[in-house]
């Protein structure tokens, strides 16, 4: 679940403007805090290559997005690392498991399930033998409970793309601050290095988290699930009814 990279020259809406801008957020706190702790290192870069007044915009403007999208490709890379130790770490030793079992089991929710699967598609207790059919019959239903609830969800993301492309270049910027404190005079200030580290920290697992919580937790509640489910019913018997020709 990681922020997907389109290259998209239609229109630009309103709501996504913003994303032009991002990243100058990391590029402009990395390449603005070294011009700041080594000024004389860029004038003599400039007098070296010879910059006038708007190649120097230039330059600085083309750095900026450049190192913004090295520091966003570099997040990404340390969030998916996460992901995948965090994942190995804590689904290992504490597997998410949703407490749905008592609302799986509800005469109520299993009649409105039956009717909307069908008697080929609706468990019984004879589907997988050897096992207690009981206990199968229940673990069926669950299970139909969770795939159902992401099927009544299907158009509705966990989270946006937008939130996750936010909280990548939030944690490009701790990195970019990171850098700063251990490379330049900024090491004296360990409030850079508390901002840096709450920034990455706060940013860098919430693939995992998103996905955790997924897994451990149901998206809708019980009643809330029922009442999706009728409508489905509802919906498919109105469309599947004959229409009356005048």
């Amino acid at each position: 679940m990681l922020p997907e990279i389109h290259v998209n020259f239609g229109p630009v809406t309103f709501e996504r403007i913003y994303q032009i801008f991002l990243p100058l957020i990391p590029g402009g706190t990395l390449v603005g805090g070294l011009i700041l702790a080594y000024p004389q290192r860029v004038h003599d870069a400039e007098v070296t290559i010879g910059l006038g007044r708007y190649s120097r915009v230039a330059v600085l403007a083309c750095s900026i997005y450049l190192v913004g999208f090295i520091l966003y490709g570099f997040s990404l890379m340390i969030s998916a690392n996460c992901t995948v130790f965090l994942s190995n770490i804590v689904y290992k030793f504490w597997p998410p498991n949703r407490p749905n079992e008592a609302a799986s089991k509800s005469w109520v929710w299993r009649r409105v399930a039956s009717e909307f699967l069908g008697p080929s598609l609706s468990p019984s207790a004879s589907t997988v033998p050897g096992a207690p059919p009981a206990y199968t019959f229940d673990v069926e239903w669950r299970d139909l409970y969770n795939i159902l609830q992401d099927y009544i969800l299907r158009g509705v993301v966990i989270l946006t793309n937008e939130f996750f492309l936010v909280f990548a270049y939030l944690q490009a910027t701790g990195w970019a601050l990171f850098y700063l404190y251990w490379k330049t005079p900024l090491r004296g200030h360990w409030s850079v290095l508390v901002v840096s580290a709450t920034l990455i920290l706060s940013t860098a697992p919430v693939t995992f988290t998103t996905n955790y919580f997924y897994w451990k937790y149901d998206r809708l509640t019980p009643w809330d699930f029922l009442a999706r489910l009728i409508n489905e019913i509802k919906i498919r018997e109105k469309s599947s009814a004959p229409t009356s020709q005048i």
